[in-house]
């Protein structure tokens, strides 16, 4: 059966993911990519008329792909701090997958206006993920209903966009994923009432054990 022209799309996102996760913007070119999917160019420009055209609908799949998958986590019945724990997974899955240091450095260098797409996503959607599971944490007792919620989405959103911005990610020994642990670990622990320290730690240390299973 001939495929559909869905199936190919998904197919040269998938391919080209990978590509991008690996050498970057600048090293991956279409005959490669192409190639590796045993498609002709002419197939491929067919569907993507430049690499940059290309790139700019790639970036806006994946992130309507995080859309879908944080929506669906912030709908479930789970705790509020476990949902945090989730998206804090998920986000190191797309780290591994695609937002890679080679990527990071190609934006920089090559696309900047999608490294600020990419900026301005992660901002407002951290912001949404943040106020829904903090307003459920109230309303389970896991958050304190005193703490100043403006001051604490200043603080927090200022401390990721200058811990966790491309230059420091592109150039330090640590993870995207190592640094927003760290990060909820000092914001989490100041915001959560005993009930949902005590919740936090012993899902992070299931979380642990699950992966030295793996």
């Amino acid at each position: 059966m001939a495929e559909t022209s869905a199936q190919i799309r998904e197919r040269i996102f998938l391919k080209t993911r990978e590509k991008f996760a690996l050498s970057g913007y600048g090293k991956t070119s279409m005959e490669a990519i192409a190639g590796e999917l045993a498609i002709s160019k002419k197939t491929l420009y067919k569907f993507f008329p430049t690499k940059l055209k290309l790139a700019e609908m790639l970036v806006e799949h994946v992130l309507a792909e995080i859309n879908r998958r944080c929506d669906a986590i912030l709908a479930s019945p789970l705790p509020a701090i476990e949902k945090l724990l989730r998206i804090v997974q998920m986000i190191t899955e797309q780290q591994q997958h695609f937002v890679t240091k080679p990527l990071l450095e190609s934006l920089r260098r090559h696309l900047p206006h999608l490294w600020q797409r990419i900026e301005a996503f992660r901002r407002e959607r951290m912001r949404k993920n943040l106020e829904v599971i903090l307003e459920q944490g109230k309303r389970d007792g896991t958050v304190r209903a005193d703490f100043n919620r403006e001051m604490f989405f200043h603080f927090l959103l200022g401390a990721i966009n200058e811990g966790i911005n491309p230059e420091v990610l592109i150039n330090s020994s640590y993870s995207m994923h190592e640094a927003l642990s760290a990060l909820f670990d000092i914001f989490m622990n100041g915001t959560l009432t005993p009930k949902g320290r005590a919740q936090y730690q012993k899902l992070k240390a299931a979380n642990l054990a699950l992966k030295q299973k793996l």
